[in-house]
């Protein structure tokens, strides 16, 4: 009995997660996995990663002192999680079009970040949050922290570029950071960013066990970026036109119902299925 009580908690942990995700976008897919880690959506119910989990906009992603986590956006971008971290997906959306964008909060830990074709196309359309800072891009590959308390480190937020440049930002000022320098501003005080004389100690004191996969990650999808934008475009156009037509479709059949008389009403509400039948019940009485 205990163990079928537990999986029916399982069972409805999962739905409620499944439910809030359906509402949201689909940010990305889990690539690649290391150690524990775990996702939550809204409810703040947690559940643990697997390799091909989908990840949606509004959820929070929590890794184990020994979890990495790779995940693939749907623009073509590579998100790495590291250890100890707490990362949001705030924001999301990859259409192809204007409005795309990736907005996310790192809240704890750190995070590697390849952008996709949205950090391409439009360099506003990119942000990374934490309790002390935001963070722009150039296009890039780059890498953010946030510290609490640090083994020789400041607490604060710091990053470093591996590619590209990114721009740190305080209310007190900002730095664009290329490759080779490492921007820092403090937790306690309010301080524009500045950079930092020596290579921050955590670095070298961090453990990775699935780093090499991203450079061939990379390598894949950065020919493929532009591909699978226009990929993109043509799905969310067809989809459009499917919605369209159908939308037509309906007032068409709304209109013909509307012109017919009351036992021909009958015999058409009968026929229908039991969702259109309400529809068409509706519509009768306004016609009536």
């Amino acid at each position: 009995m205990n163990t079928l009580l537990k999986q029916l908690i399982t069972l409805l942990i999962l739905l409620s997660v499944c439910r809030i995700a359906y509402a949201a976008a689909l940010f990305g897919t889990v690539d690649d996995l290391s150690g524990s880690a775990s996702v939550s959506g809204q409810s703040g119910v947690q559940v643990a990663i697997t390799v091909g989990q989908k990840i949606y906009e509004q959820q929070t992603i929590t890794s184990g002192a020994d979890g990495e986590v790779h995940i693939v956006t749907e623009d073509g971008g590579i998100i790495a999680i590291r250890p100890n971290t707490v990362f949001r997906v705030d924001q999301y959306k990859a259409e192809g079009s204007s409005l795309d964008r990736i907005f996310m909060s790192l809240l704890k830990g750190s995070v590697r970040s390849i952008t996709g074709w949205i950090g391409k196309h439009d360099y506003a359309a990119y942000r990374i949050t934490t309790p002390t800072a935001t963070i722009g891009i150039r296009g890039t590959d780059h890498e953010t922290t946030v510290i609490d308390n640090g083994n020789g480190d400041q607490p604060g937020t710091y990053d470093t570029v591996n590619t590209g440049s990114t721009v740190l930002k305080t209310a007190r000022g900002e730095v664009d950071v290329t490759p080779g320098k490492f921007a820092f501003t403090p937790r306690n005080r309010a301080a524009a960013p500045f950079f930092l004389a020596h290579r921050p100690r955590f670095l070298a004191f961090r453990k990775l066990r699935i780093e090499q996969r991203i450079l061939k990650r990379k390598e894949f999808l950065r020919g493929r970026l532009e591909q699978m934008r226009e990929q993109r475009i043509r799905q969310f156009r067809q989809m459009r036109g499917r919605r369209s037509g159908q939308g037509a479709e309906r007032r068409s059949e709304t209109r013909r119902y509307r012109h017919l008389g009351a036992r021909q009403r009958g015999k058409a509400d009968t026929a229908r299925m039991p969702g259109q039948q309400r529809i068409f019940r509706r519509e009768r009485r306004r016609a009536e």
